[in-house]
């Protein structure tokens, strides 16, 4: 059995395994437990069926374009190369970004994580938070990605962009005066389960409504796509789909300029490229793969198909089918269409299929993370009726989780996904308390606030302002500042009383609650990535969170309800133990729907924090492992 290629197991803490003979029934029946996710129906994309003909063909493209490596400027970064452990990423060399000071506290880039990194903001006393701060960084465990470089233009048939190396990049990613690879400013968040989220990324910014083009969704109010019309003609037309976040998330990475493209690439650029290749042309698909199997070139690399064909079979024929030709503005150029003799349009030319290539990218891959939903773990199995599914002493952190025995991390991580931020708790008709709500803040004033999304202390709210922030057409990130700002914008919107002008919203460094569905396999934790063991996570909530004076406006004021478990060192095992229980086998041994094709995984740079080799055909040279 295949075990996570580069696990992330700096300070993992011991666990005590309780054996299956010691099981019993220790929760009562009327404890608020979280249902087994099995109970959950995902919700398709409302009026998905306008765009997608065939939902199997759509997930093997979505798949297929997740894994690709090609899909990087620089031919190494897929999708997938940041979430391809339990959905998140577990590599440990050059990782880290130098967050809001803009410098290195401690280590520099290409560094390689040590357990000793950890925690980044330590205490004398792990249960005070007023204890002697042993030391403190602003440094953040990201995910890297591509060397700085420009875009300059698409090479059909090839790899790799056509892209100019930044000679130093502003970043700061430098070694020796050498680029290494960028890495992000925020810790990785799985793909797992995400579907189930109502928006996505950390500050939500990936709209729940698709428009076809970027993440932003409605703000966007210029984002158009192609289509044809029962004249043959081609027609501007404005996509709107809801519950779709996961296609908005899906479209941000590609065109970022740290994450997997040179500065400047677009999306049809990138269609372009990706339409001119063989998918996965130097990847390894199995022939047993649970999806792309019945595509393996095997026992050479690649699918035996194209992606243009891909696109053809999974999406209604208005959004590809036209010969008509058109220009970087959607424009059609007169007299123009598309070759039928082999030969290639410039790359400034576009064929439908190329101009909606971001539409198909961001519809596609929602369609197979939909599919990437871990809902046999073992405490599923107990919640569907398997009393040994789960330990003595995880039924007795499920008591702690719930708050009967001191922790009530229910009250943010809730529902069968395991975060507020859900879909169960955002729109299942009984469960929803909508996505604006009131609550009392830490400094005992109440305030308005994104349901979901919570300011804990993690670090202090000035370094990362999260969902305070605006997004790039102006809009407030924050529902709550938004509908305060324009009222009667927000989908869902239950609050009540309504919000009356001048109520404080408490939105300045809050963050979307991750699932804990798979934790043990998606360390680092927080947004940050300051820390490394689930054990380092249950201390930081038994003190009652770090930075309270700093954030207490916008603090969660439910984090004193962890007090619960201070001093009761069992009951902090237990649910220790209890998180473990939230692990898919499935998951953690990569087996369908979890499987996937070969990847080469960019791993840091040769050489040391002081002094790296440099390629310039490869834009860099990498230390590789193949998962």
């Amino acid at each position: 059995m295949r075990r996570p290629l580069l696990a992330f197991v700096l300070g993992v803490a011991v666990l005590e395994v309780v054996s299956v003979s010691s099981r019993a029934a220790l929760v009562p029946r009327n404890v608020p437990m979280p249902p087994s996710l099995k109970a959950v129906t995902l919700p398709k994309p409302v009026g998905i069926s306008d765009y997608v003909k065939n939902e199997a063909a759509a997930i093997a493209l979505g798949k297929a374009l997740f894994w690709d490596m090609q899909a990087g400027s620089d031919g190494t970064m897929a999708c997938a190369t940041c979430h391809y452990q339990a959905g998140a990423d577990g590599r440990a060399t050059n990782q880290l970004n130098a967050g809001a000071n803009g410098v290195f506290d401690a280590a520099k880039p290409n560094h390689k994580l040590l357990a000793t990194d950890f925690p980044f903001h330590k205490l004398a006393d792990e249960t005070d938070r007023n204890s002697t701060v042993l030391r403190d960084r602003d440094d953040v465990v990201g995910s890297q990605g591509v060397h700085a470089a420009m875009f300059n233009d698409v090479i059909p048939g090839a790899r790799k962009d056509n892209s100019t190396l930044v000679p130093a990049d502003p970043m700061g990613f430098q070694v020796g005066g050498v680029n290494v690879r960028r890495v992000t400013g925020r810790n990785t968040p799985t793909v797992i389960n995400a579907a189930f989220n109502l928006r996505n990324f950390w500050d939500g910014r990936a709209s729940r409504v698709f428009n076809g083009r970027n993440p932003f969704g409605e703000t966007d109010s210029s984002a158009r796509n192609l289509m044809v019309n029962d004249l043959g003609e081609l027609v501007p037309m404005r996509v709107s789909l809801d519950l779709a976040s996961t296609a908005s998330q899906a479209v941000g990475p590609p065109l970022s300029d740290v994450e997997m493209s040179a500065g400047g690439r677009t999306f049809m650029k990138l269609g372009k490229k990706m339409l001119s290749l063989q998918p996965l042309a130097f990847q390894e698909v199995k022939v047993d793969d649970s999806v792309l199997g019945p595509y393996s070139a095997a026992p050479a690399k690649g699918l035996k198909t194209t992606y243009a064909d891909m696109v053809r079979a999974a999406f209604q024929d208005k959004w590809w089918n036209s010969n008509k030709v058109v220009d970087g503005a959607l424009t059609p150029i007169p007299g123009k269409t598309v070759p039928t003799d082999g030969s290639r349009l410039s790359t400034d030319q576009y064929t439908l299929m190329e101009s909606n290539f971001s539409l198909f990218w961001g519809l596609a891959i929602a369609a197979y993370e939909a599919t990437l939903v871990s809902d046999d773990s073992p405490y599923d199995q107990f919640r569907d009726g398997n009393p040994t599914a789960i330990s003595k002493q995880q039924q007795m952190g499920v008591r702690v989780f719930t708050g009967i025995d001191g922790g009530n991390c229910m009250g943010c991580h809730a529902g069968p996904e395991f975060t507020g931020a859900g879909i169960t708790t955002r729109l299942d008709p009984i469960e929803n308390d909508g996505g604006i709500q009131r609550m009392i803040m830490a400094d005992r004033v109440e305030g308005i606030y994104d349901g979901g999304y919570y300011n804990i202390g993690v670090r202090p709210q000035t370094e990362d302002i999260g969902l305070a922030a605006s997004d790039p057409f102006g809009y407030p990130l924050s529902e709550a500042m938004r509908e305060a700002q324009f009222p009667g914008s927000v989908k869902d919107n239950k609050l009540w009383p309504p919000m009356q002008p001048g109520e404080r919203i408490a939105a300045m460094g809050t963050f979307k609650t991750p699932s804990l569905r798979n934790v043990e396999l998606t360390g680092p934790y927080f947004h940050n990535g300051g820390m490394a063991s689930l054990q380092d996570v249950v201390e930081f909530y038994t003190r009652g969170g770090d930075f309270h004076d700093t954030n207490i406006q916008n603090l969660d004021a439910d984090l004193v309800r962890q007090r619960g478990l201070m001093g009761h060192p069992a009951r902090q095992l237990a649910l220790l133990n209890f998180l473990r229980s939230l692990t898919d086998d499935r998951v953690r041994y990569y087996r369908a729907p979890f499987d996937h094709p070969e990847l080469t995984l960019p791993n840091g740079t040769m050489g040391t924090e002081l002094t790296v080799l440099q390629d310039l055909t490869n834009l860099g040279a990498g230390v590789d492992a193949t998962l």
